[in-house]
């Protein structure tokens, strides 16, 4: 169930939260002054369920000055999420000709699949 990051849609993420099998987490790659409210949010989110096992697709890989996968690691601050979850950070882009699905979606496609099956 998708459910967005707005101020005003912020008020249902507990409501969600507890019938989560996993988190997927979409950041914007290349809108470096909201980064550091998607680090915050992040954390806050996860605080509560040391298991719950995270996906963030650092979208816009492809847009100029877009940060790289390393550079998104290091400003959501990954490495603080815990040893004991699954957490997976994966680069993801529109196909250049925007008409099929990028191979960096379909590896996220694949991926959020077999952690729902794993987590059932």
């Amino acid at each position: 169930l998708p459910v967005g990051g707005s101020e005003s849609l912020r008020s249902y993420w507990n409501m969600y939260l507890p019938k989560v099998l996993l988190l997927v987490y979409v950041v914007d790659s290349a809108d470096h002054a909201r980064l550091p409210v998607a680090k915050q949010l992040l954390h806050q989110l996860i605080q509560n369920n040391s298991t719950l096992p995270v996906v963030v697709l650092a979208n816009k890989q492809d847009l100029e000055g877009a940060y790289c996968i390393t550079d998104i690691h290091d400003a959501l601050a990954l490495s603080d999420i815990g040893d004991e979850r699954k957490m997976f950070l994966i680069g993801t882009h529109v196909a250049e000709d925007g008409s099929e699905i990028s191979s960096s979606m379909q590896d996220a496609k694949e991926l959020i699949g077999q952690l729902v099956l794993e987590t059932q």
